[in-house]
């Protein structure tokens, strides 16, 4: 009986876990089905510009590692629709013993009731009770009887339900299968056509490796005159705000040193004032006492009260508006918080677009055995799309890259944003700009990379955009 038990809870257990592992692994598979659906849509957009290009290649193997995914969990699909099967199959197995047990009795049941079916023999039964409750109970006894035979009819009717139920749902389970096993022979048959276009593309890269390499110490050397050229500028840029912060100080100290012997003035006057008042109040309350016959002490008490509330209202007005001059924060110092306070909530440079060199030292997208070191990140997007600033600031300068290129630069108090490789420059040195305005159109090479080489600096330092760029 215990073993029939465990069985049981076993068998359950199994279920349970076969259906939500499979409907888990569905909902996986519906979102890597949509992930590639997108990447579809933007290769089919990049493929009519040019299957050299960065992004192309980058998409493609975005996808193929995708699918790759995909190939993975309908693998695992497929093994829980196998336990789901195999499960089924043991809880009808169980249900068909149990239904064979359930005829058996019914059948003695039956013939119980055969032998013992004729009314007068039910009569005779109850008539040879040896007192009326003893009647009573063979009565009730009968009733129950007649029962019983209907509940198992019902409990058999039940079972050969549930079986069939569960071959219905076991049916279902092997033509979920079948479907399963032809999308993933189709999804590997794309993958193996996807992997050669992807190895011959690479492999004609591999033919160029050494010119290729020979390009890319070429833009690192423009980058490091690139990189000198804006250092310069930022301390030059420092320098200037510096001065600029200073003289902005001195200007704001000598207001508040002005307006300080304003109030004082006001307060002092306000003093005199209120003096001469309160000893008026108090020449009056004194004449008004004695002329009443009342005590002059209470009503000079009365007035030095009211006077003192007044006086005090009066000082602490004043010593609000005293520490108002104190503060000296400058414009530079709260655009460079207000920059701090939107590190990781920063929209992208791009409309739309994906990162295809991160900071720092990194392998080349498509030759990893060659190595770029980037200042900012590398982000690809398709022809004709414009940089756009990451925040509110001003154009500190805009500066003509060697190659015929332009890059502008974008000041935010302490912090600066420079957008590299613009074919065409929309903003003037000077000018203010608002988050995601357009600053400039980004340049596509020959082989049709459009690449926006996006940086972010404190002061003369380096930071990592992706620190700073929501979803980057």
């Amino acid at each position: 009986m215990k073993k029939l038990i465990v069985f049981v809870l076993l068998l359950c257990f199994g279920l349970s876990n076969a259906q939500y592992n499979k409907e888990k692994l569905r909902r996986e598979s519906k979102a890597l089905k949509a992930q590639i659906a997108k990447l579809n849509k933007s290769l089919n957009a990049t493929r009519s510009e040019s299957k050299k290009s960065i992004l192309y290649i980058k998409q493609l193997k975005d996808k193929i590692s995708t699918q790759n995914q995909l190939v993975t969990n309908t693998a695992k699909e497929k093994q829980a629709l196998d336990d789901e099967i195999y499960l089924s199959q043991l809880e009808i197995n169980k249900l068909r013993r149990e239904l064979g047990e359930l005829k058996k009795e019914y059948k003695d049941v039956l013939v119980n009731a055969y032998k013992n079916k004729s009314l007068q023999n039910k009569v005779l039964f109850i008539l040879a009770s040896k007192n009326l409750t003893e009647g009573f109970r063979r009565i009730k006894y009968l009733e129950k009887y007649s029962a019983f035979q209907g509940e198992k009819a019902d409990e058999i009717t039940a079972k050969q339900e549930a079986i069939e139920s569960k071959k219905a749902q076991q049916q279902k389970a092997k033509n979920d299968k079948e479907v399963l096993l032809a999308q993933r022979e189709a999804l590997k048959e794309n993958l193996l056509k996807e992997e050669e276009e992807k190895n011959k593309i690479l492999a004609e890269y591999r033919k160029n490796e050494g010119e290729i390499a020979s390009q890319i110490k070429e833009k690192e050397s423009r980058n490091r005159v690139l990189e000198a050229k804006i250092q310069e500028i930022i301390q030059e840029e420092i320098r200037i705000a510096k001065a600029k912060a200073e003289a902005e100080r001195k200007a704001r100290e000598e207001a508040a040193r002005k307006e300080r012997e304003r109030l004082a003035k006001i307060e002092a006057e306000r003093k005199a004032r209120e003096e001469r008042e309160r000893q008026a109040a108090l020449a009056a309350a004194k004449a008004k006492a004695e002329e009443e016959g009342k005590s002059q002490k209470e009503a000079v008490a009365k007035v030095e009260k009211k006077y003192e509330e007044i006086a005090k209202k009066a000082e602490e007005s004043n010593a609000a508006a005293v520490a108002k001059t104190y503060e000296t924060r400058t414009s530079e110092e709260a655009l460079s918080g207000n920059f701090t306070n939107n590190k990781g909530k920063l929209p992208w440079p791009v409309g739309s677009g994906e990162v295809v060199g991160r900071f720092g030292t990194q392998p080349h997208p498509l030759l990893p055995q060659t190595t770029v070191n980037n200042a900012g990140v590398k982000i690809a997007t398709t022809r004709g799309n414009s940089a756009r600033s990451v925040f509110d600031g001003v154009v500190t300068r805009v500066i003509s890259v060697q190659g015929g290129n332009k890059a502008v630069m974008i000041s935010h108090g302490s912090y600066f944003t420079v957008y590299n490789n613009l074919s065409t420059v929309s903003v003037t040195q000077g000018q203010k700009v608002s988050a995601k305005q357009p600053i400039g159109t980004i340049y596509t090479d020959t082989d049709n990379n459009t690449i926006l080489d996006f940086q972010i600096w404190q002061g003369t330092s380096k930071q990592n955009p992706a620190s700073w760029v929501s979803g980057m």
